[in-house]
């Protein structure tokens, strides 16, 4: 945390000589703005591009876009444009295994963006996996977070991890109405409290907000 918030510009330096706090089971929320997500993806390769994008556009968690099987994806076209369609989340895939998520299969609406990347997915084999690496391999345990990790440097935004796209996802459900329990369906989320940490954080940056604007009518 100390980290990201020096890599930001909010602390001068990193102290020295902490103790290591005690893992509690919840990320710091990460959340780029919209430019920044589309600085990521103009900077990134293909391959890469397509990743991130599902990630920041359907919300999947790393092992679930290393899981994720064209037989997965459901586009519906207008013309020779894709209009929509679901994005279905049944297995997740770590250190070479596939697993079934802990909350279960769920679906993700296709958005404009997503849709330009799945694009071509619907002319490949069913069973093959949908994200695979610039010499069609699949990815790698480490491999997202590192091909993240290259491209943020590259333009300029040290101190975000990979998780930063997931959590850009959730807060735009958030923020164009969706209600809270079916963002918490389309996340994943098994508990209540997660999806409400999301909440929490649009009210703090509501609230920002409004400061600045009561602090701009009193000067």
């Amino acid at each position: 945390m100390l980290r990201f918030a020096k890599a930001r510009g909010y602390i001068a330096r990193v102290p020295e000589g902490l103790p290591r706090l005690k893992p509690i089971g919840q990320c710091i929320l990460e959340i780029p703005t919209g430019e920044e997500v589309d600085r990521i993806l103009a900077a990134a390769s293909a391959s890469q591009r397509l990743a991130f994008g599902l990630m920041a556009y359907a919300g999947l968690r790393p092992n679930e876009v290393r899981g994720l099987r064209r037989r997965d994806v459901q586009l519906r076209w207008e013309g020779e444009a894709v209009a929509g369609g679901f994005v279905s989340l049944r297995e997740g895939r770590s250190f070479g295994e596939t697993h079934t998520p802990k909350t279960g299969q769920r679906e993700v609406p296709v958005t404009p963006e997503l849709g330009r990347l799945l694009a071509p997915v619907e002319a490949g084999a069913r069973e093959e996996l949908v994200a695979m690496t610039v010499r069609g391999k699949p990815w790698g345990q480490a491999g997202l977070v590192q091909a993240f990790e290259r491209v943020r440097d590259r333009v300029g935004l040290e101190g975000w991890s990979v998780y930063c796209l997931r959590h850009y996802a959730i807060t735009s459900w958030l923020r164009a109405g969706m209600p809270v329990h079916v963002v918490q369906q389309m996340a994943g989320h098994k508990n209540w409290a997660t999806t409400q940490r999301y909440v929490h954080h649009l009210k703090e940056d509501l609230e920002e907000a409004g400061r600045r604007m009561a602090r701009g009518r009193a000067g």
